[in-house]
């Protein structure tokens, strides 16, 4: 009984590692030539260099001193609002200025582009990181240093500012007390409330004074910007190393995505994993010159596997097909019943592809008795084969059917039942047309011992492989397995052997060495 076919494989890790030990040097190639570009174009770019400065903003002492009084004192900004400063076109364009350059609208977004402000928050304090880039080190330190002074500047303005404004604000409120202790200079209930009002107001116009007058803001500078030694960009290196590794992952990701796309059988194991049916031979590739002529080792094999397959079955009638056109199954029928003759079994091979015969130009036979007229003078002439070589008998096919579906399927089981009957073979070989062209096969296949599934590594469809199997069973045939044809590395055979390498030479299963060499 046909085992349940299968849900086509995904790919697992085993099949991964078979395919990174096949793919090897094409990802290491990938990624070499993806590494090697990215070095030769690292070494072309002109270096760039970055300077640092450092700055501290931390809240003055003067903030939170007692002597303030009623002045309110100066909460520390966050370093949001610090790196928002730094990025502001009043700093920059002032750093522009002080380094001698120009500071229109295009400077300031060029400028943009070659800074850099990272903030570094602590619990009561924040470190502010001002870096440059620029292709003269010298100049990216100049720049960092300047920047760092105009943004300590701007910090300064505005905490002098604020104790400005709030000093206006007492400056106003002591013209209104002074203008009351002109009003009641004659109340003196009320006078000495006023000028001791007035008083107070004086001293803190005096001391936000002096305070405005020596603020020095929440920023100070920690460390300057040095000159650079060293380029942060192009680090060739660095970049290599990441090309490589990029190069692998995307050679990586490529195979992966063709692996997906391959609607293909690719070897062996992939066939079996497809169908779960065994492979009962494997065919390697062969010159073109070769034509239909396969490697009688591999015939001889194949043979074997289906007197062990086929059981005490006499005679046994094994039908040779394929999914679709174009797949050896002319050939592999040649090969296993020339390979059943030299066993020393009386083999007899039918051309029943009658819409594409080719048997008969194999075995150079241009007239006679062929299969037509043996299906259709049935039982009243029986069939004469032609002996073709020693133990090998072939109907050919010489002219095709006008109906052959309507005809196989009216005479072909008597026929095949006389054949069975009549004792004069001991294996009868039909190679007939692919599964899924025509239904000349699935209208002989249930009437045989079993059905040989012919697939040509690279070309047979897994889908129409599958397709072939699902009908196949439908129809009640018995698949015996698989015949690998064009197969470029064997796994069910066994490897080349230097003790038998002598006598192999002229199996066809394995190329002479001195041909390898060639």
């Amino acid at each position: 009984m046909m085992p349940q076919i299968p849900q086509e494989p995904e790919i697992d890790v085993g099949r991964l590692g078979q395919l990174l030990r096949r793919n090897f040097w094409t990802l290491l190639s990938v990624a070499a030539t993806l590494a090697l570009l990215t070095w030769l174009v690292s070494v072309l770019l002109v270096p760039t260099y970055q300077a640092s400065s450092r700055l501290l903003a931390a809240q003055s002492s003067a903030f939170s001193s007692n002597l303030l009084g009623t002045v309110p004192s100066q909460s520390l900004i966050d370093a949001d609002a610090y790196r928002e400063a730094a990025l502001s076109n009043v700093v920059l364009e002032r750093t522009l200025k002080a380094a001698g350059l120009d500071s229109r609208p295009q400077d300031l977004e060029a400028f943009t582009r070659r800074a850099r402000v990272r903030t570094i928050e602590g619990q009561n304090s924040s470190v502010v990181i001002l870096s440059v880039r620029d292709t003269n080190p010298e100049k990216s330190a100049t720049l960092a240093n300047l920047w760092a002074e105009n943004l300590i500047r701007w910090d300064a303005e505005r905490v002098r500012g604020s104790f400005g404004g709030y000093r206006e604000s007492l400056q106003a409120q002591l013209a209104v007390v002074n203008n009351q202790l002109r009003q009641a200079s004659g109340q003196r209930e009320n006078l000495a409330g006023l000028l001791s009002l007035q008083a107070s107001l004086q001293r803190d116009i005096d001391l936000l004074r002096a305070l405005e007058r020596s603020a020095s803001g929440q920023l100070s500078l920690i460390d300057r910007a040095v000159i650079p030694a060293r380029p942060v960009s192009p680090r060739p290196v660095l970049y290599t190393a990441i090309a490589f590794a990029v190069g692998l992952v995307l050679a990586l990701g490529w195979l992966l995505l063709r692996e997906s796309t391959v609607r293909t059988v690719r070897n062996t194991d992939e066939a079996f994993r497809l169908t779960s049916l065994p492979i009962l031979g494997e065919f390697p590739e062969v010159p073109a010159a070769s034509g239909r002529n396969l490697s009688p080792e591999v015939a001889s094999y194949l043979d074997i596997n289906l007197a062990h397959t086929t059981g005490d079955a006499n005679p046994r009638i094994i039908a040779i097909t394929s999914p679709a056109a174009l797949e050896g199954k002319s050939s592999v029928a040649i090969s296993l019943a020339r390979a059943c003759a030299r066993a020393g079994r009386r083999t007899l091979l039918i051309d029943l592809n009658s819409r594409r015969p080719v048997l008969h130009q194999e075995f150079g036979i241009a007239h006679g008795p062929d299969v037509v007229s043996a299906l259709v003078n049935l039982p009243r002439m029986f069939p004469q084969p032609n002996l073709v070589e020693n133990n090998l008998y072939l109907i050919p096919c010489l002219q095709p059917l006008e109906n052959p579906s309507r005809l196989l399927s009216e005479l072909f089981r008597p026929f095949i039942t006389h054949l069975k009957e009549s004792g004069l073979y001991d294996i009868i070989i039909l190679d007939t047309p692919p599964v899924l062209s025509v239904t000349d096969t699935l209208i002989m296949a249930p009437y045989v011992s079993g059905v040989l599934l012919v697939v040509r590594e690279g070309q047979t469809d897994r889908r129409q492989l599958r397709s072939a199997l699902e009908i196949l069973k439908r129809v009640g045939a018995q698949t015996l397995g698989l015949v690998m044809n064009r197969v470029r590395e064997g796994q069910t055979l066994p490897k080349p052997d230097k003790a038998y390498e002598g006598s192999s030479k002229s199996t066809g299963i394995f190329k002479p060495a001195a041909e390898e060499k060639a």
